[in-house]
């Protein structure tokens, strides 16, 4: 049977833009397990996502090659995931994959048996072996040849890892009693983890964990320790003068490379946007520090900007790259193109408070262009310029307007326009509570257009929400996150609006919940509705605790459950909520930092039941 590409009846930007590769993809599904059963061959899957600077290099090295293609197309059978738009098919096979190899990411390349198992994989595989990677036109015969002449090992190996990934899962799922120290735990991990002079959490690569900053910024508001204060402090300080803080138009990019918070790789994506908005607000809250109110204003009016639909909902994310051999021009500078496009006063200030030279300023991972961070501050570069302090902050103003007029006049990077539940519900969250701490009514109603779209369009009858929307359309069913972070949502705006139809919906919410994804032997909550049948490691049961980076599905229904009953008295849903948090409070404390969502639920739920005593 010849194959043929099948990708340009996705709605998913990424395959889409995988539709003219001589590769014969097809979209996941359980038909094409059957198919690959019937063919006998091994499937190679491909999990990234449109804004994967390295998904796009390997798909232009390998996947665009003709000689690798014939080797793909004539002994495996192919199939492309966009890890936005299946996430639950993502989060199995980068268990799976990291299983293997110790590490994940994406790209994520696995070699799967014909019913979905992972018996091999990496992430970015070159066309040609390169610095001890190996290419695929070495590695592609070698995993044929394995699985025609060693089936039984491949099969084995493949067993291997299914019964790793279930004992895996048994015991991040240990029921225990609910106690203030596992807060407490949660919280010392991250003072431990925390670094002393850069601030966030651990080295490079440093992502934000935005979860954590919030445990802690609650943790810090409740009980005023100094200590916790001053790492939230110098974590939002320090990621502000950052180039991972888009210092020209607001918001911030998805993590830097460095520990420095200096060079970013530079997507943006709703999620990240929407949970350090949050953060800003509450270091907004606990300093009163002008200047976590200025990046706050930013980055919300970035998304408003950016990625708001004309229908109100809240785009995915924008990509890092205009094309696939370049690396963050439109957002980085030369020298000469400062001095372009500002006047010799503004570029006297700029040009020393950004940090911006002949040479650019980081030669290591953008070695031709300056990634612009706050370097200098405006009294120092006063008095070297012989200035007021008034005088610089208005220059460095009139030049960031100068600069972003500048920028939008470039070739701008893609913005997927996929609509998706869980992170709208994030950004209508984030953005009710700026609306309440900026005192800014337009956040708010932007909150409330982007729901309303969303009660109109992705939920069915029963109140059931889908995870995504492209093309008109709804693309993927409803996963746990969609229905806990959308639900959230719907209590911010009731919570502000008082409006009977956001509470009628969360209830509707909570009744699907509890009724299609809840496990009612153990506790907590499946990623997956519980019929559901899954192709491939989809067969598996999951009931994910961990943040991955956003707050895990269980830690948010248990906290969506008791907001519900502060609310309704409805003793279930406080009940439900309490055994949600005893199913997972024997794995937690061996968690860290990754389970700092269940330390905000815990909290919540512990205030709870002083209330009730």
């Amino acid at each position: 049977m010849e194959l043929k590409n099948n990708l340009s009846r996705s709605e998913s930007p990424y395959l889409r833009e995988a539709a003219h590769q001589p590769v014969h993809w097809q979209i996941f599904s359980e038909d094409v397990l059957k198919l690959a059963e019937e063919l006998d061959r091994p499937i190679l899957l491909d999990i990234g996502a449109v804004w994967c600077h390295w998904c796009h290099v390997m798909d232009n090295e390998s996947y665009s090659d003709p000689a690798v293609a014939e080797l793909i197309n004539s002994r495996f059978v192919p199939v492309k995931v966009d890890r936005d738009q299946m996430p639950d098919v993502d989060v199995r096979y980068q268990a799976a994959i990291g299983a293997i190899t110790g590490a994940g990411g994406w790209p994520l390349t696995g070699f799967l048996t014909p019913d979905g198992r992972a018996f091999y994989g990496g992430t970015y595989f070159p066309k040609n072996d390169m610095a001890g990677r190996p290419g695929f036109l070495s590695l592609l015969p070698q995993i044929h040849e394995a699985y025609v002449n060693r089936r039984g090992d491949v099969l084995k190996s493949a067993d291997q890892i299914v019964a790793y990934l279930n004992e895996f899962e048994s015991r991040t799922s240990l029921p225990g009693e609910l106690e203030e120290k596992i807060i407490g735990g949660i919280t010392k991990a991250a003072v431990e983890k925390t670094d002393r002079e850069f601030g966030g959490f651990g080295s490079a690569p440093k992502f934000f964990n935005a979860t954590a900053l919030l445990l802690v910024a609650d943790e810090a508001l409740r009980s005023g320790s100094d200590e916790l204060g001053q790492i939230l402090k110098m974590t939002l300080d320090r990621i502000a003068e950052g180039g991972v803080c888009d210092q020209v138009g607001g918001g911030f990019h998805r993590y830097s490379v460095d520990r420095y918070w200096h060079v970013p790789h530079f997507e943006k994506m709703l999620y990240d946007n929407s949970l350090m908005l949050s953060a800003y607000l509450k270091g907004y809250e606990l300093t009163r520090d002008s200047k976590y109110r200025s990046v706050a204003i930013a980055a919300a009016d970035w998304i408003m900007t950016v990625l708001r639909s004309p229908q109100g909902p809240f785009y995915a994310h924008q990509d890092a790259d205009v094309g696939p051999h370049d690396d963050g021009s439109y957002w980085t500078w030369t020298e000469a193109e400062f001095r372009e496009v500002l006047n010799d006063e503004e570029f006297a200030a700029a040009s020393i408070y950004f940090d911006v030279r002949e040479t650019p300023n980081d030669t290591r991972e953008i070695p031709d262009r300056n990634v612009l961070r706050i370097a200098v501050g405006t009294d120092a570069i006063a008095d070297q310029l012989g200035k007021s302090a008034s005088q610089v902050e208005d220059l460095i103003e009139s030049s960031k307007g100068k600069l972003l007029i500048a920028r939008n006049r470039r070739n701008s990077p893609f913005v997927d326009t996929t609509l998706l539940t869980d992170r709208n519900g994030l950004a209508i969250s984030a953005l009710v509570e700026a609306s309440i701490v900026l005192k800014r009514r337009e956040y708010l109603e932007a909150a409330e257009k982007a729901a309303d779209f969303i009660l109109e369009n992705l939920v069915d009858a029963r109140g059931k929400l889908a995870h995504a929307f492209g093309g008109g359309s709804v693309t993927y069913e409803g996963l746990l996150d969609d229905q806990v972070f959308f639900g959230i949502a719907l209590l911010d705006l009731f919570d502000v609006l008082r409006s009977d139809s956001y509470l009628d919906a969360a209830e509707k919410i909570a009744e699907v919940l509890m009724s299609e994804y809840e496990d009612k032997q153990r506790g907590g909550f499946f990623d997956r509705p519980t019929h559901s049948e899954g192709a491939g490691l989809l067969a598996s049961r999951k009931k994910p605790i961990d943040d991955t980076p956003t707050p895990s599905g269980n830690s948010g229904a248990a906290l969506f459950l008791d907001r519900l009953y502060s609310i309704t008295e409805n003793v279930e849903y406080f009940e439900a909520g309490e055994k949600t948090l005893r199913a997972f409070a024997g794995a937690v404390p061996k968690l860290g930092i990754f389970v700092a969502s269940y330390g905000r639920a815990l909290r919540y739920h512990l205030a709870l039941r002083e209330k009730l005593k």
